[in-house]
């Protein structure tokens, strides 16, 4: 915890009072030469001080901003509004990077508030198209009703046994990993075990559950991105089915869509480097062409 410590203390989270009085909590690294902000959203456990790393290393050519997913936000629609709020008192447009649950986030926060949004990379996540197709929406479906399971079932877990349940879960899925990728994940795992509170879990359920709301949106919602969306869907990651990718791919106008970063679900946490490279070097091309 050394490092996250180090990290925290030199990116202090700041507090800003939105329009509707609500305060937002947030950490900001601002790059005096940044030609692009990226916004990092995590994934279903919410956490964001768990991309650390990865904002440390977007940091030395981008700004940043990342946050939790506070809980006075009760859905997402709450919290896309919120997240745009943000982004007018900062005066920020941004990137939306989001991960699994983030990048559904990601999908709302742009149709429903595009004003402050340069483009969109999303990784490992799902659609939320209206036309996804039989498979994919009983994939979804499936999703939420294992989330309101685990939801009742996360008020009988002792706390001390949540923690190593998740920390377990994460670590079953680098098996297939080097020994130093294993290391970083397991130094990530320790993160978790202390960052972990319930009643955020069951909020984060909450947000799981609502996604499935907003299962409604048609290309023409994206369609200003056009060549300015990265899809990251690893082709070794089976937490959504191949329909489900395919619907994704659909929806979004022009995307540039990668298979190969291995690592499963958590490949951007496996394969921080390459995943890093790979999303600076996508927004640098788009800011490239911006300013010729």
């Amino acid at each position: 915890m050394n490092d996250l410590a180090d990290f925290c203390r030199r990116y202090p989270r700041r507090t800003m009072r939105l329009p509707g009085g609500e305060t937002f909590s947030y950490r900001y690294h601002r790059h005096p030469g940044a030609r692009a902000t990226v916004v990092l959203l995590p994934g279903g456990i919410g956490l964001s001080d768990l991309f650390y790393l990865h904002f440390e290393r977007f940091a030395e050519d981008c700004s940043v901003i990342t946050f939790d997913y506070q809980e006075r936000f009760a859905t997402n629609a709450e919290l896309a509004r919120a997240i745009a709020g943000l982004l007018d008192g900062l005066d920020e447009r941004v990137w939306l990077v989001g991960q699994s649950l983030g990048g559904v986030i990601a999908q709302i926060v742009a149709k429903s508030h595009p004003g402050r949004i340069e483009g969109l990379v999303l990784s490992n996540t799902c659609s939320l198209a209206r036309d996804m197709g039989r498979e994919a929406h009983d994939e979804l479906m499936g999703m939420v009703a294992e989330q309101r399971k685990w939801k009742r079932m996360l008020r009988l877990v002792p706390m001390p046994l949540y923690r190593r349940l998740m920390a377990w879960a994460v670590m079953r899925k680098t098996r297939d990993l080097q020994p130093k990728e294993r290391r970083l994940m397991q130094g990530l795992c320790d993160a978790l075990r202390q960052l972990l509170d319930k009643p955020y879990q069951r909020h984060m359920a909450d947000l799981l559950i609502d996604a499935a709301s907003h299962a409604d949106m048609v290309p023409a919602d994206f369609a200003q991105w056009g060549g300015r969306v990265l899809l990251i869907l690893s082709e070794d990651d089976h937490t959504f089915n191949q329909a489900n990718k395919d619907a994704l791919v659909r929806l979004m106008p022009d995307p540039t869509v990668v298979t190969d970063l291995a690592g499963g679900h958590l490949a951007l946490m496996a394969r921080m480097d390459e995943y890093v490279d790979a999303v600076r070097g996508f927004i640098e091309s788009r800011a490239c062409r911006a300013d010729r």
